[in-house]
């Protein structure tokens, strides 16, 4: 059952195969617990490369710190990383000036690093793609979010997943394409669609600047997820 999983996750399942597989695994308790146990190891597999990755946040701290001759009270030392690094990038723009594709490079590092996922083993298709989201494997976990958008187009959590996903791979028009399909959606409690739309934008070179500011004014103006970067960006623009 092993080398079948492997064969699954490896892409070296003939299509037939590969559809027997998944249909298999919505109704086989035994094989989904096998393909949880498999994802789950290789999440363990890599805690040290985890722990490399909090490394070089703190080389990164140091680093900004030690540049622009910050000084952080005892207190700071606490604090979640991503926090810390945000504080530091906050001092940092508002003493350098860092331009508007700057401050879009930090919020994808700090805010897609990895995704939330259930932690009861769960095995259905999103959770599988955000496992390998988690994994660096973004092209396995876009391959997964790409088959559910066209079995529906609109679901707003796999657009948002895909969107996230085609923007660690660098495929920003694409990206694009995601997150508007998100942003014209009115029927959610929080649409974080139109501010990511403006990020990927932003790394499409030259990106239309008037399109990125009319979409981080909606963001403002209507208090969407995003706001406060939005004000940031605008001022950098």
């Amino acid at each position: 059952m092993l080398e079948r999983i492997e064969s699954y996750f490896n892409h070296t399942l003939s299509n037939e195969e590969r559809q027997l597989f998944e249909t298999q695994l919505a109704t086989d308790e035994t094989l989904a617990n096998e393909v949880a146990f498999y994802l789950n190891t290789k999440i363990a597999a890599r805690e040290n490369a985890k722990e490399k990755r909090k490394q070089e946040f703190e080389e990164l701290r140091k680093k900004l710190v030690k540049n622009n001759k910050i000084r952080l009270n005892g207190w700071i030392t606490g604090i979640a990383a991503s926090v810390l690094i945000a504080i530091v990038t906050w001092i940092f723009v508002q003493k350098n000036g860092i331009n508007a594709d700057e401050i879009a490079d930090v919020y994808i590092q700090e805010h897609f690093e990895s995704l939330p996922v259930k932690m009861d083993g769960s095995t259905d298709s999103l959770q599988m793609g955000l496992r390998f989201f988690n994994q660096k494997s973004y092209k396995d976990a876009q391959s997964i979010f790409d088959k559910m958008l066209e079995r529906k187009p609109d679901g707003a959590e796999v657009l948002k997943v895909s969107g996230i996903t085609a923007l660690k791979l660098g495929d920003y028009p694409k990206a694009v394409i995601r997150f508007h399909e998100l942003g014209k959606q009115e029927n959610l409690f929080a649409n974080p669609g139109k501010f990511y739309e403006a990020l990927a934008l932003m790394k499409i070179k030259p990106f239309d600047k008037k399109v990125v500011e009319g979409l981080l004014n909606e963001v403002i103006s209507n208090d969407l997820e995003g706001k406060q970067t939005a004000v940031e960006i605008l001022k950098q623009l």
